[in-house]
């Protein structure tokens, strides 16, 4: 059976050109963006979000990567634990709300392993950690991801 990818990933970040009126977005604070999964729901599963700013190549592969997983039938919840989403790495699932919208936020760890909730992470990997309206500054009335 061949994967099919039938979601769509949004990004918002900073640097990027709104398509409506024409600004250059920059809504976050430095080294933070909000990306999201939708049509997770499909397949009676929480959407997946990303707010540490990576390439828009690295983030679109994690993101993808864990729908073709839940696509296969795999489940997360909570604080799950995904060894096998980064060679090297683990990635901790954190459930979050938005907008009364419930996300399964994947969470990068720092260099020396450590998530946000750890003793010692690094600041900016920590902010990971935090309400996704706590990651934006300035005016964010026009917000469409939710």
């Amino acid at each position: 059976m061949s994967k099919k990818v039938d979601w769509v990933i949004l990004l918002e970040a900073n640097g990027v050109t709104c398509a409506e009126c024409g600004k250059v977005e920059n809504n976050f604070i430095c080294g933070y963006c909000n990306a999201q999964t939708h049509g997770m729901y499909k397949y009676g599963h929480f959407e997946f979000q990303m707010v540490l700013h990576m390439k828009p190549e690295m983030i679109m592969y994690t993101l993808n990567r864990l729908g073709f997983m839940v696509q296969s039938g795999r489940r997360f919840k909570n604080g799950d634990i995904v060894d096998d989403l980064f060679e090297g790495y683990s990635a901790l699932l954190t459930e979050f709300t938005e907008n009364g919208k419930t996300l399964l936020r994947v969470m990068i760890p720092d260099p020396n392993h450590k998530f946000p909730s750890d003793n010692g992470c690094m600041p900016e990997y920590a902010y990971q950690g935090l309400p996704i309206e706590d990651l934006y500054i300035g005016d964010t009335s026009h917000r469409r991801l939710n």
